[in-house]
């Protein structure tokens, strides 16, 4: 593959994993060899790629876990958006987001990012919580705050990535009816779970 990506648990990870593992699941490359069946991209189509060993030379994935890569798209560009992007979709579709407070934690990093600009798309009020004011560069948030400071109202989901005693304070900013993601542990404290405030 010509493009990798760098995820926090991966990197974080690769340490305790077995010498000769090849590590990475986010790749961006041009096809070698299509399906047999036909199912995937022909030779030579540009694609970004999921799947365990991606940062080999060459990877092999089923044609579920490719996406073509459009004209104009850098693939480098395009190499970040499996885990990452993927994440924040698929969480931000767990509830309808529209008109709708929704606090990122973790906002700096790959999924924050992701998240924040996602929700914004989907017509949310985007609170961006991050670790420093040099962390809150380049993201378009309706609210940027440190930790959770300043949030004054309550909010309808918080997608949390930092985990620990962040996620705890941040459960009593919840509105009736309100949801809490966690999909990351960036504070170093593993904890997934998924709440919801009657």
């Amino acid at each position: 593959m010509s493009h990798i990506s760098l995820n926090r648990g991966e990197v974080t990870f690769a340490g305790s994993r077995p010498p000769g593992t090849v590590h990475g699941y986010d790749a961006a490359g041009v096809v070698l060899q299509p399906a047999a069946d036909g199912s995937g991209p022909a030779a030579g189509t540009r694609v970004a790629a999921f799947g365990a060993g991606a940062w080999a030379q060459r990877m092999a994935v089923e044609t579920t876990a490719v996406a073509e890569i459009p004209a104009g798209v850098d693939p480098a560009d395009a190499a970040a958006l499996p885990m990452a992007g993927l994440t924040a979709l698929r969480t931000l579709r767990t509830r309808d987001i529209l008109g709708r407070r929704v606090l990122v934690t973790g906002a700096a990093g790959g999924v924050g990012r992701y998240a924040v600009q996602l929700a914004r798309m989907g017509g949310a009020h985007v609170i961006a919580s991050v670790g420093s004011p040099a962390r809150a560069r380049g993201l378009e948030a309706d609210e940027i705050v440190i930790g959770l400071d300043g949030i004054d109202r309550p909010v309808d989901l918080i997608l949390d990535n930092v985990g620990g005693p962040q996620l705890a304070a941040a459960w009593h900013l919840l509105a009736a009816g309100g949801s809490v993601r966690n999909i990351g542990w960036a504070g170093k404290a593993v904890l997934s779970v998924t709440l919801h405030r009657k």
